[in-house]
């Protein structure tokens, strides 16, 4: 990167991103990540059979450093493509109608596999590894008042936030879609996650400050990082209550939460508390979050899946948009059929 690039870098972007891209291109990543590593040619295992117990937590390899010796997380990253379910369902099995919508009922992405590569099996055990049942543990009433959301999705007050464009808050943003993909830069005291989805950006500091005032509320939250070894660890407190925790996919139309396992109509409070860990694993990054709210949940509960895969070397972040040509929802608000 010469000079001529550097000036044109600072004009386009603000300071701490022009910052982050001439820091990845130090490191060995080109700005946005054009020159991401290639992605590993060996074949994924098959997929086990389901199992309640807690996988154990994969090695850390050893990953390249950045110039200030951060492990190097930088990069374009695709969603995971094993399509897992986030939950297994806490009611017994649904007897869906004649011609019903089945959805997907667990994760999906589009990204076709590599060129002579094979396509990824699907993996039936549920993100969630702890509890142990990979049941959420929703208090009683949390239940009922999913069993509601779920039940009235036609109605706006109960719509999903991510049909209605809204930030997606955590750990549901790292949760694999089709719509999303990632870019992750660093710069010293940093790491900066960039999101597809609804051009979500996470800034966060490195040096042990402590998070913000309590009466900032923020959909994605407020961001402490750490390293433990190769593990990047993120503390996330300050949410608003207007996201929901988990949701991927598309459960069944019709079907009641108690027989879904894609954990849309998760919901929280203000008191949500999120510990995510980032541990790089080659071609991956292996991702684990706790999720603590005591007003909605009887214990924390945990997620864990490989939720970054490298992406192929010309990948970029598109436009994401949401609100344009969204006529269900303004038929939803307004009851006028735009199409």
């Amino acid at each position: 990167m010469n000079a001529q690039h550097l000036a044109t870098l600072r004009s386009f972007l603000s300071p701490a991103l022009a910052a982050a891209v001439i820091y990845s291109c130090a490191a060995g990543t080109a700005d946005f990540s054009l020159h991401a590593a290639p992605q590993s040619a060996a074949p994924p295992p098959a997929a086990k059979a389901a199992s309640d117990a807690r996988p154990a937590r994969p090695p850390a390899a050893r990953p390249a450093k950045t110039p200030d010796g951060q492990p190097n997380l930088t990069g374009m990253w695709l969603p995971d493509p094993s399509n897992r379910p986030m939950e297994v369902p806490s009611g017994t099995p649904w007897k869906p109608p004649a011609g019903f919508d089945p959805g997907t009922n667990s994760a999906y992405t589009f990204f076709a596999p590599d060129e002579g590569r094979a396509p990824v099996a699907r993996d039936r055990r549920p993100m969630i590894v702890d509890p142990a049942d990979g049941k959420i543990p929703l208090q009683p009433w949390a239940a009922a008042k999913r069993e509601t959301i779920v039940a009235r999705q036609e109605k706006p007050e109960q719509l999903d936030p991510r049909v209605r464009c809204l930030q997606s808050g955590l750990p549901r943003a790292n949760l694999p879609v089709f719509y999303n993909s990632y870019q992750i830069m660093q710069t010293p005291g940093y790491v900066i996650i960039l999101y597809e989805w609804n051009h979500m950006t996470r800034f966060i500091p490195l040096d042990g400050r402590p998070h913000v005032s309590p009466k900032i509320r923020l959909p994605m939250g407020d961001s402490r990082g750490r390293w433990e070894g190769n593990t990047l660890v993120v503390d996330v407190t300050n949410f608003t209550d207007r996201t929901w925790a988990v949701g991927h996919g598309a459960p069944p139309e019709g079907a009641p939460a108690s027989s879904i396992s894609t954990g849309h109509g998760v919901f929280h409070t203000e008191a949500l508390h999120v510990v995510e860990r980032f541990t790089p694993m080659g071609d991956k990054i292996h991702y684990e979050a706790t999720i603590e709210d005591p007003k909605v949940f009887t214990q924390p509960w945990t997620i864990a899946f490989d939720a970054f895969h490298r992406a192929p070397p010309d990948h970029q972040l598109f436009e994401y948009a949401c609100h344009e040509g969204n006529a269900r929802n303004v038929k939803l608000l307004t009851g006028v059929d735009i199409e």
